[in-house]
């Protein structure tokens, strides 16, 4: 099952702050040390904090209609939690953060970002223009899960990755374990791994622990019906 220990961290609102304005979110935050299996927050409780993995892991879940608990993200060092549920209005966390492991976190308050905002209007702008651009990724998540098989869908999120860790060559790294990105594609780990091996055994694509070699990204791309062009707009 691949790491995520060494995978590039998604950009995140902490950095569009200065560095003054960063040191004066930093006075006011504080540190939070909690153990394996505790929760961070559960759903529906106030949103009144953004989350900063100093060590450890945190896993995104929830509790679906069906009764499934479905894993969303999981999160370690330098990664940030709830930078878009503060903002929401009723302004509860939409999901709950387990700890998997013992985890420290720098806790960044509502209110230290709301002072932050009013005094500078163009950061405002800038993380209303982060927060749409993260909807627009929400928004073709969905299709993804909703108008294509689950091979288009995996060769599909492998694009996604590629262009967010801003990829030159043939390679990307997966930011999730393979349960937890099975969840993300609304499929069962064994079909997951079914998919792995026929590309391995096609010879789409090599795999190194975490890493992901593709040799050529039009022949990929033409195997599960899609346009190559969903790996080349970053280049």
């Amino acid at each position: 099952m691949s790491s995520t220990q060494t995978c590039p961290i998604e950009a995140s609102i902490l950095q569009l702050l200065s560095p003054s304005q960063r040191n004066i979110l930093e006075a006011q935050s504080h540190q939070i040390n909690l153990n394996s299996h505790e929760y961070l927050f559960e759903r529906g409780d106030t949103a009144d904090h953004i989350y900063q993995v100093n060590r450890g892991k945190v896993t995104l879940s929830r509790l679906m209609p069906n009764g499934e608990q479905k894993v969303f993200k999981v999160f370690l060092s330098g990664g940030v939690i709830a930078e878009m549920a503060v903002f929401m209005q009723p302004r509860e966390y939409p999901m709950s953060a387990h700890i998997d492991q013992e985890t420290t976190l720098t806790a960044y308050s509502y209110a230290s970002f709301k002072e932050l905002f009013i005094s500078n209007p163009e950061l405002s702008l800038q993380v209303i223009s982060f927060i749409s651009n993260r909807v627009g990724q929400l928004m073709n998540s969905l299709d993804m899960l909703t108008q294509v098989n689950a091979n288009q869908r995996l060769v599909m999120h492998f694009a996604d990755i590629y262009s967010k860790q801003k990829r030159c060559g043939n390679r990307f790294t997966l930011p999730n374990t393979k349960k937890v990105l099975a969840s993300q594609l609304g499929i069962t780990p064994e079909t997951l791994s079914r998919l792995f091996r026929k590309l391995k055994f096609n010879g789409l694509i090599t795999e190194s622990g975490a890493c992901i070699t593709v040799p050529d990204f039009t022949v990929l791309c033409r195997e599960v019906d899609l346009v190559p062009s969903i790996f080349q707009h970053n280049h």
